[in-house]
């Protein structure tokens, strides 16, 4: 809208873009002072003022102008500390170039899992490696969480001896005493696949893959 505020011979201020008179006077007001009206600077095309800031070409667009060299980087994460900014560090397991894990990977091969069947962590499954296996509430290579009868650490323990491929269990530091298919476990006894492990009030059933049909051990039945 124009706006053109002129003065009428009785000192009123109009817009005279809209009244062809003043409309105080036809009204028999009286004088008021001015307002002042702020002037905008006209909206200029950016690609005047810096040739190298592209027109946008449709209605909403966004321009995006690579940096030198056409491509465009990424994103780099600022340290705490608020300096320079770091490359992300890659997650990486080593492989093979046949893809499959580096003999120097340091992962232990899982050889069965304790599958929670009743308990806080029904349906939850436990990886089970060659060796000792202490079970705990919070502590140990299998964590029972939610079952305060269960000690903290090492409240039994689960072993698996690669050269016979069995599976022992037996108690370690925990006050209530375990129970294997329902019997009272006082000192190491074997345990098989589909046994069921009572730890304070959880049942823990072992399903085992190593054993008679399969074996990591080099040169031990693949069937």
């Amino acid at each position: 809208m124009e706006i053109k505020m002129i003065e009428c011979p009785n000192g009123h201020y109009y817009n005279a873009a809209i009244h062809s008179s003043c409309p105080e006077c036809a009204k028999g007001g009286v004088a008021t002072a001015p307002v002042a009206v702020p002037s905008f600077p006209k909206t200029t095309d950016p690609a005047g003022a810096d040739p190298t800031f592209p027109k946008t070409t449709a209605p909403g667009a966004v321009n995006v102008v690579a940096p030198a060299g056409g491509q465009m980087g990424h994103t780099m994460p600022v340290n705490n500390l608020g300096g320079a900014a770091v490359p992300p560090t890659p997650f990486s397991v080593p492989t093979t170039p046949g893809g499959g894990l580096a003999a120097d990977s340091q992962l232990e091969p899982v050889v069965g899992w304790l599958v929670c069947i009743d308990g806080p962590l029904r349906g939850v499954d436990f990886r089970i490696h060659d060796g000792y296996n202490y079970i705990g509430r919070e502590e140990g290579d299998i964590h029972i969480h939610g079952d305060n009868q269960i000690s903290r650490a090492k409240h039994a323990v689960i072993s698996f001896y690669a050269k016979r491929q069995t599976f022992h269990v037996g108690p370690a530091d925990g006050r209530n005493i375990i129970e294997l298919n329902g019997e009272p476990v006082f000192s190491p006894m074997q345990m098989k696949s589909f046994d069921v492990l009572t730890v304070g009030s959880t049942k823990l059933m072992l399903v085992a893959l190593c054993g008679e049909h399969f074996s990591w051990t080099e040169g031990a039945a693949n069937d």
